[in-house]
């Protein structure tokens, strides 16, 4: 089977943090024994050899000169709140340039189905090319783009238009499938279904090779217990409820160290907030890191947390890979309670999932287990256990692979 995947955002580079998890869902895809796509609007930081890849990288270029094409690549989105000037000027172009190079490809190549990955733009594109030729389009929704739809008619219009045309809507979380349900007025309940999206256990796993090593280069003493977050710095990762339990568990744990991996909008806030609260020195913020060295920071750390909550524009994270990286390595995680995790983790089994900015519960669930290495250690292998088995990217593959089956004729 000719599957295309159309997105606007793709690792561009072997560290390149911009949406690792669609090259490893390419790559899943290949693995079940598909003949794989990638359409991806261009950028000058693509780096890739033919030789590097399982599956078929395509770019197109949607204005002139190059210099200008700034869309995708985690960059269209200010703080997932608001929408930069740019965007509106560029995504015409982008728009038109994708369907022709997206029709162009179908038609070629004799594709028998576009995955669309964001419901907008590349749902919109998708169904436009489905209308001219008859392929079935699968629209993929990762997050963010769902509450776009929320921003103005037209977005609405569009979003209606992609999820009405396509044959299935798939996410990581229920919780996206019902809130793009509510935003669009679509009744999506008999073609839509949850696949979560996968880690390679392979590369993410228990390995303190470089621990120690990273331990010494951020100082910190052998005696403390690190507890790691990881994500954008923007507020529905929810930072500022860990920066505030951390107050009370100061008090009784001086020798935890919270680290906190990646950038954005909120950076200056939550390191101000660290400040007033007088917790500082506990905290090392190191900005954005490259995708293939976070392995270090995950086994560096003895709990792993992602506090997500729903911000105040509606955004919400409620599935994000960093878990089940983390969890890949064994490490026990706390995140919220959102229906997205509930489907990886069991409370109090192989994580524990905490109600969203509740900061006592935040505080009280990292003490018990900073009070008890047996704890994380029995939560960590569970972790691992249940990413191996059920959500590896050849896992996940093959669940795309069987939906994607049963829609082509």
């Amino acid at each position: 089977m000719k599957i295309c995947i159309l997105t606007h955002t793709f690792p561009r580079f072997a560290k390149d943090t911009a949406a690792p998890f669609m090259f490893g869902l390419a790559t899943g895809m290949v693995s079940a024994g598909n003949e794989v796509y990638v359409l991806s609007p261009y950028s000058s930081k693509y780096s890739w050899k033919k030789t590097d890849l399982t599956f078929k990288l395509l770019t197109y270029k949607y204005i002139w000169p190059n210099s200008l094409h700034k869309l995708g690549y985690s960059e269209t989105l200010l703080n997932d709140m608001g929408l930069p000037i740019l965007m509106w000027v560029l995504s015409p172009f982008m728009y038109f340039f994708g369907f022709w190079a997206l029709l162009s490809l179908v038609r070629k190549d004799k594709i028998d189905l576009i995955n669309a990955h964001w419901i907008l733009p590349n749902g919109f594109i998708a169904a436009l090319v489905s209308f001219f030729t008859g392929v079935p389009v699968v629209s993929t929704l990762p997050g963010s783009d769902v509450y776009m739809a929320k921003k103005n008619a037209l977005f609405k219009l569009l979003a209606q238009i992609s999820t009405k045309v396509s044959k299935k809507i798939t996410s990581n979380s229920p919780q996206l499938i019902s809130d793009l349900e509510k935003i669009t007025g679509v009744d999506i309940s008999s073609k839509s279904e949850t696949i979560i999206y996968g880690v390679d256990p392979n590369f993410f796993k228990l390995n303190k090779g470089k621990s120690e090593s990273l331990k010494k280069m951020l100082m910190i003493p052998n005696n403390c217990i690190v507890v790691l977050g990881i994500g954008r710095l923007v507020a529905k990762k929810g930072f500022e409820y860990l920066i505030r339990s951390s107050v009370e568990i100061l008090k009784k744990f001086s020798n935890v160290v919270f680290v906190i991996v990646g950038d954005g909008d909120q950076r200056e806030y939550l390191e101000k907030l660290t400040r007033k609260l007088g917790v500082q020195q506990n905290f090392i913020f190191t900005g954005s890191v490259n995708y293939q060295e976070l392995i270090h920071y995950y086994n560096l750390a003895d709990i792993f947390i992602l506090p997500s909550v729903r911000d105040e524009k509606g955004n919400l994270d409620d599935q994000s890979v960093s878990v089940m990286e983390a969890m890949a390595c064994g490490k026990p995680v706390i995140t919220s309670n959102f229906p997205g995790y509930r489907i990886v983790i069991n409370d109090g089994e192989n994580g524990f999932l905490v109600n969203e900015r509740d900061v006592k519960k935040i505080r009280e669930t990292i003490c018990t287990l900073v009070k008890s290495k047996v704890l994380r250690e029995e939560m960590g292998r569970k972790g691992r256990q249940r990413i191996t088995r059920e959500f590896s990217w050849k896992a996940v593959g093959v669940q795309y692979s069987n939906l994607f089956s049963s829609l082509v004729k």
